[in-house]
């Protein structure tokens, strides 16, 4: 029978529901690019609470490694996919109040913008590999001169179709980066 929420259930269970889905929705969909499930798994726990968290709470809550956890950190922070923030703790003092203290640790928030997160991942992933991709491309057109035969007209037609896939993505990324830009820049 599958986990239906309703009204009726107390809300820590719709808060753990909750997190449940958004941990696994964002899991899944970092796999599609080949980024490590840990990753999108914190990212969905930081999306699906609404205070920061540490990496010990990470580590707690999704029950993975802090070196697993220590690494999707630093990943999600050079994307630009999660800030730090000031991690707060609730205790309760002499009288029984709550009151907020400040716990050890950076903790963190995930980045909403959409724009800043497709941003962050064409400037630190995309952008770099395109231009990397000029000395490998030449390695490449190298061998392929060197071939003799069917191998060498093979070798020749990818490497010219890796170069015009080069030359797009080249034109396309100072265009993705200007319409994901600020939203002052963008309305200008």
């Amino acid at each position: 029978m599958p986990n239906t929420l309703t009204s009726r259930q107390p809300a820590s269970a719709r808060s753990q529901a909750f997190e449940s889905e958004c941990v696994s929705f964002f899991a899944d969909a970092v796999q599609l690019f080949g980024v490590p499930k840990s990753v999108g798994q914190i990212y969905g726990l930081l999306y699906a609470t609404p205070a920061p968290l540490t990496l010990s709470d990470i580590v707690e809550r999704l029950e993975i490694s802090k070196g697993s956890a220590s690494q999707g950190l630093q990943l999600l922070r050079s994307l630009g996919a999660i800030h730090e923030a000031p991690a707060k703790s609730e205790i309760l003092d002499d009288e029984f109040q709550t009151s907020s203290r400040q716990a050890r640790g950076t903790a963190y928030v995930p980045e909403l913008g959409l724009r800043k997160l497709i941003g962050g991942v064409l400037r630190e992933q995309v952008a770099p590999l395109a231009s990397s991709s000029e000395v490998r491309l030449a390695r490449l057109q190298a061998i392929a001169t060197e071939a003799d035969g069917p191998d060498g007209k093979f070798f020749s037609d990818r490497v010219d179709r890796l170069n015009t896939w080069r030359k797009r993505l080249k034109t396309v990324l100072p265009a993705l980066n200007l319409l994901l830009g600020s939203k002052s820049r963008a309305k200008n």
